[in-house]
C-alpha cells in the first residue's frame, strides 16, 4: 500500500478504537473496574498501535512510482480520492455506527447529580443481572417509569425527573441494560430493552404505596420507542409520553438521505447484529394500535430529520386516544430545553388527565 493509504488506515481505525475503548471501558475502569473491561483496555492498546503504525508509514522510504506519465499520476490521484470517499461511506461509517450502537459510555453516576430526595435502587432481572435506578417517592399517588435515550443514562434525565417530581409524581428513572450503572450489554437500538422495562414495572407495581392502576411511561428518543413498544405489550402502563421516537425502519421513508447513505447504514446494521447477537426491535407501526384506547402523547421536533412525519404515522396508528405535539423550532428531544414552561404544562396536564 502507498504511504497515504497506510497512514489513513492506521490513524482512522486507531482513533476509532481508542475513542470507543476509552468511552465505553477506560472511564469505567477508573470509576468502577470490572473484569469485563479487559477487552476494552485491549481495544485502547490496539488503537494506539494502529495509530503508531500509520504514523511510522510517513517516515518509511518513498517508493518510486511504477509509471511516471502525468496522465497516469493524475488518474492514480483521482482514483485514490474516490477510494477514500467509498472507504469512508461503506467501511468507516458502518464501523463507527456499529461501535456507537454496541458500546455505550459506562461510568458511575454520582448521587449529587439529582439534588432532590430519592433512593438509589438495584432491580434484579430474571437472568440475574441488576439494573440501576433512582426512585423519587410520589406525592399524588401516581408514578412514572422514565426511560432515557440511546447511549445515555438516568443521569441525562435530571430535568425530566425534577419536572415530574415537583408536580407530585413518583419517578422510577431507569438505566437501560448495559447503560449507565446497569449490568448487561448496551444496545443503542433498544433490541434488549424490554426485559429491563418488564423488571422495572414488576418492581414499581409491587412497591408498597404505589397504586398499580396509576403508572405511566415517559421516554425520550430511544426511551420513547421502548416505552411505546412496552405500552403496546403491557396493560400496566396506563398512559405513555414519547418524545422523539423514530424506529429506523419506521422513519426510513421520511428521511432525506442519499441512496449511498443507505448502503452504509445497511452494512452498519449487519455489523450491529453480528456484534450484539440480538434480534432487531420490531417496527412500532403494527404494535402501537394495541395502545388505544389508553392515552398517548407524542412529541416531535421539527428540526429533527423525519421525526414529525414518523410520529404522525404513529398517531394515526394508535387512533383517537393519541395526540401529537409538533415543535417546529426544536431539535431532537429539545422541547424541554427550548420551551420549558409549555413542555411542562403539556406533559403534566396530559398525565393529570390520564392518571386522574
Amino acid at each position: 500500500m502507498t504511504r497515504p493509504t497506510r497512514l489513513a488506515l492506521g490513524v482512522v481505525f486507531g482513533l476509532l478504537a481508542i475513542g470507543f475503548g476509552v468511552v465505553s471501558h477506560g472511564l469505567h475502569v477508573l470509576a468502577d473496574p470490572d473484569w469485563r473491561d479487559l477487552t476494552g483496555v485491549g481495544l485502547i492498546l490496539g488503537g494506539v498501535l494502529l495509530v503508531a503504525a500509520g504514523l511510522t508509514a510517513v517516515a518509511a522510504p518513498r517508493r518510486a512510482p511504477r509509471r511516471t506519465a502525468v496522465g497516469w499520476r493524475a488518474a492514480h490521484g483521482a482514483g485514490w480520492l474516490v477510494g477514500v470517499a467509498v472507504f469512508a461511506g461503506v467501511i468507516v461509517l458502518p464501523v463507527a455506527v456499529t461501535m456507537l450502537t454496541t458500546h455505550a459510555p459506562r461510568w458511575a453516576i454520582p448521587e449529587s447529580k439529582l439534588a432532590i430526595p430519592h433512593e438509589e435502587l438495584r432491580i434484579a432481572m430474571p437472568d440475574g443481572r441488576e439494573l440501576a435506578a433512582w426512585y423519587v417517592p410520589s406525592k399524588n399517588g401516581a408514578n412514572v417509569l422514565l426511560s432515557h435515550g440511546s447511549g445515555g443514562s438516568r443521569g441525562r434525565l435530571v430535568s425530566h425527573i425534577q419536572m415530574l417530581a415537583r408536580n407530585g409524581y413518583g419517578v422510577l428513572a431507569l438505566d437501560n441494560p448495559g447503560n449507565g450503572e446497569s449490568e448487561g450489554h448496551s444496545n443503542g437500538l433498544g433490541d434488549n430493552a424490554q426485559p429491563g422495562i418488564d423488571a422495572a414495572l414488576d418492581y414499581l407495581s409491587g412497591r408498597p404505596g404505589v397504586d398499580p392502576a396509576r403508572i405511566a411511561g415517559v421516554g425520550t428518543s430511544l426511551g420513547g420507542e421502548v416505552l411505546l413498544e412496552a405500552t403496546a405489550r403491557d396493560p400496566r402502563l396506563r398512559a405513555v409520553v414519547s418524545d422523539g421516537a423514530m424506529r429506523p425502519q419506521d422513519g426510513r421513508e421520511h428521511l432525506d438521505a442519499a441512496p449511498y447513505d443507505g448502503i452504509g447504514l445497511w452494512i452498519a446494521n449487519q455489523g450491529i447484529r453480528s456484534v450484539s447477537g440480538m434480534h432487531p426491535a420490531p417496527s412500532l407501526k403494527p404494535l402501537v394500535p394495541r395502545i388505544g384506547p389508553r392515552p398517548t402523547l407524542l412529541i416531535a421536533g421539527g428540526k429533527a430529520n423525519g421525526e414529525v412525519p414518523t410520529n404522525r404515522d404513529y398517531r394515526a396508528a394508535v387512533g383517537p386516544s393519541a395526540e401529537l405535539w409538533e415543535i417546529p423550532d426544536a431539535g431532537h428531544t429539545a422541547g424541554l430545553r427550548t420551551h420549558p414552561k409549555e413542555y411542562e404544562a403539556r406533559v403534566i396536564s396530559f398525565l393529570d388527565r390520564a392518571l386522574g
